[in-house]
């Protein structure tokens, strides 16, 4: 996570200080306002390379996803690049302007420089300041109302749709307003490069094609509501590639301006049945209204599958784990377990740590499919028994051992520093980051 921040930092400046910062030193003597412009144009640099590399993360090609270990992940990574290129242009900003004004009021000295006529007007360049100082606005806007959790998903929605029109009015204001002697050397043509690039999913965002082709219609083959305000839906695709068990996918219901949620998959994929079976909570305004709202024989699209939380399903021999759900966060679990209970290979050596506040209905027969599985379970009623216990799940870790959590975001961060520091491997714990905004 921190190694892409830091090159998408460190590369630009480190060439600006190759080929910029010996003509600022060679002024004599450099003074604030020759500091003040070569610094206006790194952070406009910066802030183009951060928003280039936010937009190719957007498109989520599958190369990445894998490079990151997941869409979670990518997307995690994603939002961190799109902050920084808002508090990038925010400081391109306030470098422009504050001086300037500053020096207006009489509060500091303005540039010591000679003012002759000025030339004839650039429409061109004219326009890229325009286009950038009212992009600059409206991003900042937009990285304000993304982070807003209050503001609905459907509004969510539109507004990140929108960067991709913002990313290309700030690469234009980029490239135009770029001097000369930059296009002379690596900076410039790097700068350009990767705009270029970035170019490229953004138009694809706002033509509404990113993952265009992972999408697969599917028909709604049942829908039962469970005691504990959980639903649990069956679909069959059309056409499915098939999934590892963990990983989630993308599901529009139809429902106007809500677009695709994103939910885990809770069985395992068995081409000859042809079904998928999702287990929605009703955490939000729109999952608590799906009941009313979705019947038996409807038409839905699907995208995916995505992530990387498949229990190292890549590996050649099978190692002990220890899994830990909190609430709905066990339908991956579910998955894996009907998976490996069709398996005649044995399967790994393995514990479930289940933890709810009480005694739920969902899922149906979990200790069965749990015996089936080969699978030890540990069921935790919180509310009676007070949250899970570190220490048991440190008894439970062998050799090898894996920690695969999938719970609430701050259980997990809490329960990754506190296994990681007990002698279990940091690479050794996985947990999904569910968080798409």
């Amino acid at each position: 996570m921190k190694r892409p921040l830091l090159l998408l930092a460190l590369i630009p400046l480190g060439l600006w200080g190759l080929f910029a910062l010996p003509d600022i030193l060679a002024a004599n003597p450099a003074t604030f306002w020759d500091w003040r412009k070569q610094s206006i144009i790194l952070s406009g640099i910066l802030a183009l390379w951060w928003m280039s590399a936010g937009m190719v993360l957007a498109a989520r090609p599958r190369w990445l996803e894998n490079r990151f270990g997941g869409l979670d992940k990518l997307y995690r990574l994603h939002k961190n690049i799109g902050i920084g290129a808002g508090l990038l242009v925010f400081a391109h900003w306030m470098i422009e302007w504050l001086p300037k004004n500053l020096s207006k009021l009489g509060w500091i000295a303005g540039p010591n420089r000679p003012r002759g006529p000025r030339g004839e007007p650039d429409l061109w360049l004219d326009l890229a300041k325009d286009v950038g100082e009212w992009a600059g606005y409206i991003l900042l806007a937009l990285v304000v109302a993304a982070l807003i959790r209050r503001i609905p998903y459907r509004y969510f929605r539109l507004v990140h749709k929108a960067f991709g029109l913002v990313f290309l009015a700030g690469a234009f204001h980029g490239l135009m307003l770029l001097p000369a002697s930059f296009w002379k050397q690596p900076l410039g043509w790097a700068t350009a490069a990767l705009a270029a690039v970035g170019v490229i999913p953004a138009l694809l965002s706002l033509a509404g094609r990113i993952g265009r082709q992972r999408r697969y219609s599917a028909t709604l083959e049942s829908i039962r509501q469970q005691d504990d305000q959980v639903l649990e839906i069956v679909c069959r695709p059309s056409a499915w590639p098939g999934h590892r068990a963990g990983q989630f996918l993308f599901i529009d219901f139809g429902q106007r301006g809500e677009g695709a949620h994103p939910f885990t998959i809770a069985s395992a994929w068995n081409a000859q049945d042809g079904t998928l079976t999702l287990a929605i909570k009703a955490l939000g305004d729109f999952t608590a209204t799906l009941p009313d709202r979705l019947q038996a024989g409807q038409r839905v699209v699907l995208e995916g599958p995505y992530g990387n939380f498949d229990f190292g399903a890549s590996r050649d021999a099978p190692t002990p784990q220890v899994w830990i759900a909190g609430g709905i966060g066990v339908t991956p679990f579910l998955a894996k377990l009907d998976e490996r209970a069709s398996q005649p290979t044995p399967a790994a050596d393995t514990d479930l740590f289940y933890c709810t506040r009480s005694a739920v209905g969902f899922p149906d027969r979990l200790a069965e499919r749990c015996h089936a599985a080969g699978v030890r379970l540990h069921h935790r009623l919180t509310d009676r028994e007070g949250p899970l216990d570190p220490a048991e799940v440190t008894a439970c870790l062998k050799p090898g051992s894996s920690v695969w959590f999938c719970g609430p975001a701050a259980w997990g961060a809490a329960l990754a520093q506190t296994l990681t520091g007990n002698g279990l491997p940091r690479e050794a714990f996985h947990r999904e980051i569910f968080e798409f905004r």
